[in-house]
């Protein structure tokens, strides 16, 4: 490994400091340069404005674009290339997008020095003074601990993201309803949905789920943070009811509810999904090929993903009710009672509300008479279409024949026709002579 010599444009101060050797990563190479040294770091960088900052803002959305209303295709603008202030905290999207929103909080503000910034998806770190990229093994302490202060905190506030866009959703949706009135509001809306590429199996099956408002009422119940969930355990257990606060929703459940509300919007033409269908895909990475697939197994996926997130959310809130305890720290009383409000409280889903049904199957003894029944929960289930037999009469011509078919036991059909004169028959000359006679 060698270590790259100071640069000549540095300040006298800067090529008297030592600068330690940087070990070699795993996966880099023997010749490897050390990065950029930048000399505004030590002015551009304030850790405690940034957490500031993020705790008042959406993470990981331009706060100017979220400012104008910025909707595509029906949808708010989510987060895609988005460059945070080490200075103040500032969220702007990149060089890449349409406004520029990073730099132009850089030419803006010259009193200051804001011109460290660092992409939130790939966590590069830029200075537009020296324009070049820096690295945080070569520069002060500061950068790597605010790096590493963002990087732990993407974690806890990836859902709280989705909340907040989906309240913003939800503000522009009733903004549109109080202008065109509730006029024709009983008809269902039916919106096109875009799309991606050989997603027409998804199409489908969000065009079904879109249509189905319980879904979109029993997820508004629970949307918020710290939404209340009162648990009911089994009798046997002889236990109080629990009262739990749940946290934000997961991002494919917040993705799904956002959907669902611009499904709603009465905006013209088509909604795109790109959103929900990479936060799906993050789950069920086949679905990434863009490549036809089956629409049931798809609607499995999703469901099966959502009640996970669901159930974790259920499980976490229990598990704060009885202050986190953990397999050590836990008495046995402790245990049952949270395996008891568990086995309750991931019930309460509403994936299972709306979509697992129970199929009770019974078996009798012949000899003592005991019956015994097992319930299976199955989220759907295989039934015969048997078709009706039908009875359709033809007029033909002038006389009134009624053609049926019949359905045979072999699945042929039996031609029988019946031919009925509806006129009155004349009486014939020599049957009038004879009645008079």
């Amino acid at each position: 490994m060698r270590v790259k010599e100071p640069s000549q444009a540095l300040p006298e101060k800067a090529k008297r400091s030592k600068r330690p050797a940087i070990p070699r990563d795993e996966d880099s190479s023997d010749d490897i340069a050390v990065g950029f040294t930048c000399q505004h770091v030590s002015h551009a960088i304030s850790v405690n404005h940034v957490k500031k900052a993020i705790a008042e803002n959406v993470w990981s959305v331009c706060s100017d674009c979220l400012k104008e209303r910025r909707f595509c295709d029906g949808q708010p603008v989510l987060p895609s290339d988005i460059w945070l202030c080490l200075k103040c905290g500032f969220q702007g999207c990149g060089r890449n997008s349409e406004s520029h929103h990073s730099l132009k909080h850089y030419k803006s503000l010259r009193t200051e020095s804001h011109c460290v910034t660092i992409s939130l998806s790939t966590w590069i770190i830029w200075c537009y003074e020296c324009d070049e990229k820096l690295s945080t093994q070569c520069n002060k302490r500061v950068l790597a601990q605010t790096v590493d202060f963002l990087q732990k905190h993407v974690s806890k506030t990836q859902t709280s993201a989705f909340s907040r866009i989906l309240k913003l959703c939800e503000e522009k949706c009733e903004t549109g309803e109080k202008k065109k009135g509730r006029k024709g509001s009983s008809v269902p809306s039916v919106k096109g949905i875009s799309n991606l590429g050989n997603t027409c199996f998804f199409n489908a099956v969000m065009q079904n789920l879109a249509q189905s408002y319980i879904l979109m009422e029993l997820m508004n119940e629970n949307k918020e943070n710290g939404t209340k969930l009162k648990i009911f355990p089994s009798p046997d257990t002889r236990l109080d009811p629990l009262t739990v606060e749940l946290s934000s929703p997961g991002p494919l459940t917040s993705a799904l509810l956002v959907f669902l509300h611009s499904m709603k919007e009465t905006e013209k033409g088509p909604l795109s999904p790109k959103v929900l269908f990479n936060q799906l895909c993050q789950k069920a990475p086949r679905f990434k090929s863009f490549q036809q697939e089956d629409s049931q197994e798809l609607l499995h996926y999703l469901l099966d993903a959502v009640r996970t997130e669901e159930t974790k959310r259920i499980q976490a809130s229990i598990l704060k009710a009885f202050n986190n305890p953990t397999t050590k720290t836990a008495d046995d009383d402790t245990r049952k009672k949270v395996k008891a409000y568990g086995r309750e409280g991931v019930k309460m889903n509403f994936i299972d509300r709306i979509f697992i049904g129970e199929l009770t199957s019974t078996v009798m003894c012949e000899e003592c008479a005991n019956i015994s029944s097992v319930n299976d929960p199955f989220i759907d289930i295989s039934l015969p279409i048997i078709e009706e037999r039908v009875s359709k009469p033809v007029l033909l011509g002038r006389m009134s024949k009624y053609r049926s078919l019949q359905a045979t036991d072999n699945d042929q059909y039996s031609e029988t026709v019946t031919i009925e004169n509806t006129s009155e028959p004349r009486a014939t000359k020599n049957q009038s002579s004879s009645k008079d006679k």
